[in-house]
């Protein structure tokens, strides 16, 4: 049986985990995220989880080895057997070599192996992202695309919506910088490779998704 392994990659902001679902969702493919799997150990209070709890509690980053342990018991799943979508991962060349090892082992002569990177300009992430606002009873608006209809105020409770810390323009900047200096060596094989699909991601969802199964299908 014929396997597709989608890599997705694209700044934060970017859209590349809706479109990556959007793509799991017609060919029937799981999406594996890291953060959706540390979540769900989280949630189920595995040892894993509790672990993983408190690492991000005090402020340090989950290791790579923590990482391919998660990812090697979820890529080992029946539900992986067509093929699967990574959303986001590898981040940087030494994720990229544990991803290409792996796929070496699990892929055939014949599977398809790609790269979808979803292309977004730093002046857009920081318009989309800097624009993004929360409330504490949970609601999420942006000050552009879904506006409350009182400026500033929450439409279910009434209260002041907020920026994230992270959400500043300051820390935006930051980020991709980081994000650049980190995916350029990973993105760099895949060209080589000839494996990489470019999309332009300052369209609407529906126009993007369109062009990537056009390319892909």
């Amino acid at each position: 049986m014929k396997k597709n392994i989608f890599i997705f990659f694209g700044p934060p902001g970017s859209g590349k985990g809706t479109q990556a679902g959007l793509l799991a969702k017609k060919m029937k493919l799981p999406v594996i995220s890291t953060g959706d799997l540390f979540r769900a150990e989280i949630k189920n209070r595995t040892e894993i989880g509790n672990h993983v709890k408190k690492i991000l509690s005090s402020g340090k980053l989950v290791s790579d080895k923590m990482v391919y342990k998660v990812l090697d018991r979820r890529l080992s799943k029946k539900d992986t057997g067509k093929g699967f979508i990574l959303d986001g991962f590898p981040r940087n060349k030494k994720q990229l070599d544990y991803v290409n090892k792996k796929i070496k082992s699990i892929a055939s002569e014949g599977d398809r192996v790609n790269s979808v990177l979803v292309d977004v300009s730093d002046k857009e992430v920081e318009s989309r992202i800097s624009g993004r606002r929360i409330c504490a009873c949970g609601a999420t608006y942006h000050i552009i695309y879904n506006p409350p209809k009182t400026k500033d105020i929450c439409d279910k409770c009434g209260f002041k919506i907020k920026i994230r810390k992270d959400d500043k323009p300051a820390v935006v900047r930051k980020r991709l910088k980081l994000y650049h200096k980190e995916i350029s060596p990973v993105l760099a094989f895949w060209k080589k490779e000839k494996k990489i699909i470019v999309i332009n991601g300052e369209q609407s969802i529906k126009k993007v998704f369109k062009d990537i199964v056009k390319k892909i299908l």
